[in-house]
């Protein structure tokens, strides 16, 4: 079908979701040159504080970086897993998909196994997320100050703000590509051509590629467009096989590798515990509590600065001329989360809401009255935003630098740096690292970049060793005996001999007794054999 063919947007006299605000903040009836009009609009050069919002975010997310890369050599458990499996180049790690992992792998290989290659991915994912946000929005609104105040919003959405800089890596990834894929959807809509159809494939693909609640970001688009006659005729068009060919071609190999696991199947749907509680109350609560909970504070601070103009806005729009049916998509991710609580779906977490409502200040923004956004109110609003981003500035630096309060991630570098120092004492240079925990094997590669973590329940398909030394590390806390996961892989996986672990055991727990202190509930084990591994990661008694 020719573009040419696909109809505009529906539209009727009455105020309702497509018809424009005229310049006095009056609905009308949408004219010919309303179209016109919103092209010249988003079109246009960028303002001057349209350009400062950028710089400003760019500056933002730079120093972000910087006090992460500067901060204390202590992971995070997302951070010590993309430690540990950026090791490998695989189409399937564990029950995440592996697109985080391959830009990870990618910066390690540029900067190196440092804290600064986890940094500056992770803000470069950020400053997108929030660039495509900016865009979709002066795509969508009127005026530039829409725009930026959309999104200034992020930066008061806490799980954003705050949970993605402290340990989030797969939710960054996804929200940075529904991002884009919004963006790009926009353009598509509007304009649509066989390379829009060939994008949206690709960004398709990198979605689920990237976290598997993409589903329903997409899935939402899907029947905003199947509702309205523009969205039908885009969606019927022949060149949508374009899409859904480079989309399976991207994602395949990945959903072929996934099947071959049962094991990571079945456990896919425990993540919202089908079936486990009173599924319709527990679902019903927890579902709104993570949605209250993403959109915190930023939903409190549009109560205290825009007061009842913030719920006219939700309850009862304006209806300006978004170019885009917004809020169909809204209602039709209500109804995805509604079905999943029918099937039986009873807890959400409110970082599975990143990719999913991202465009909800938008809306809102798209949807308020002139008349609501004086120019008291709209600095007052700029203002909380930029105080937060201080704030968050501050309290990450306190909590990643040798700063008085607080010492926590100070404390567990020094435990790590501590634990690597004893492992030298007795013997490991470089080789393999094995740990039960990831947190553990990504903290002690980090101190050890030239040797190999693994972990239990990490796909280790790939695995070689980095030098011919092995340790083994486990949490002795509430237990003695080593663990039947690491014992089994020693010895089905490695070759170790049993004898060799029963004789090396009571030494590895004697100095886990002597090493315990107060900052440590219980000192861990450590199993050290010098130069008794191949380059295959296997066990040799040739020692010379």
């Amino acid at each position: 079908m020719d573009s040419r063919e696909i109809p505009p947007p529906e539209r009727a006299h009455r105020r309702r979701e497509g018809d424009p605000i005229c310049a006095n903040g009056e609905s009308g009836a949408p004219t010919a040159s309303a179209p016109a009009v919103r092209v010249a609009l988003h079109e246009q050069p960028l303002a001057s504080a349209e350009r400062w919002l950028i710089f400003g975010l760019f500056l933002y997310f730079s120093l972000q970086a910087l006090i992460r890369a500067t901060g204390a050599a202590a992971l995070e458990l997302d951070e010590s897993e993309l430690a540990v499996v950026g090791q490998w180049w695989l189409i399937g790690y564990n029950n995440q998909p592996p697109l985080y992992v391959w830009l990870q792998a990618v910066a390690f290989r540029v900067l190196g196994l440092d804290l600064a290659a986890l940094s500056v991915l992770k803000n470069a994912l950020l400053f997108t997320t929030y660039l495509f946000t900016f865009l979709a929005a002066r795509r969508l609104l009127h005026e530039p100050m829409r725009a930026i105040l959309a999104t200034l919003s992020l930066l008061l959405i806490a799980q954003l703000a705050w949970e993605a800089q402290r340990d989030l890596s797969h939710s960054v990834m996804v929200t940075t590509v529904a991002a884009a894929s919004f963006y790009a959807l926009l353009r598509w809509y509007a304009r649509p051509s066989t390379a829009g159809y060939l994008l949206l494939g690709v960004l398709l693909g990198l979605g689920l590629l990237s976290k598997y609640n993409y589903v329903l970001f997409a899935g939402a688009v899907l029947l905003t467009l199947l509702t309205v006659r523009r969205g039908r005729a885009l969606l019927f068009d022949p060149r949508l096989l374009l899409t859904l060919l480079v989309a399976s071609a991207l994602v395949a190999p990945h959903l072929v590798w996934l099947m071959g696991d049962p094991g990571l199947i079945a456990a896919l749907p425990h993540k919202l515990d089908f079936g486990q509680r009173t599924w319709l109350v527990s679902g019903l609560g927890s579902t709104l509590v993570a949605m209250v909970d993403f959109l915190a504070p930023w939903w409190v601070i549009m109560l205290l600065v825009f007061r009842l103009d913030f719920l006219r806005a939700i309850a009862m729009p304006q209806d300006s001329d978004l170019g885009f049916p917004l809020r169909r998509y809204l209602g039709a991710l209500l109804l995805l989360l509604a079905v999943l609580l029918l099937l039986g779906a009873s807890h959400f977490k409110a970082r599975w809401m990143l990719p999913l409502v991202l465009v909800a200040p938008i809306y809102v923004f798209g949807t308020m009255a002139t008349s609501a956004l004086t120019r008291v109110r709209v600095r007052a609003y700029i203002a909380t935003a930029l105080i937060a981003a201080a704030l968050v500035l501050s309290v990450m630096g306190w909590r990643l630098h040798d700063w008085p309060v607080p010492a926590g991630r100070q404390a567990l570098a020094e435990h790590f740096d501590t634990v690597a120092e004893k492992a030298r004492e007795i013997g490991f240079e470089q080789g393999l690292i094995i740990s039960e925990r990831l947190l553990d094997a990504g903290n002690l590669r980090l101190r050890f970049p030239d040797s190999t973590g693994w972990a239990s329940r990490v796909n280790g398909a790939a695995l070689t060793c980095g030098g011919s030394d092995l340790l083994v590390v486990w949490d002795t806390e509430g237990r003695a005996a080593l663990p039947q996961e690491l014992r089994e892989l020693l010895i089905e996986g490695l070759g170790v001999p049993p004898g060799e672990i029963e004789a090396a055991l009571p030494q590895a727990l004697q100095r886990a007794a002597a090493g315990a202190d107060s900052s440590m509930k219980a000192w861990p084990a450590l199993l050290v054999w010098p130069s008794r591994l191949r380059s295959d990661c296997h066990w040799t008694d040739d020692v010379s």
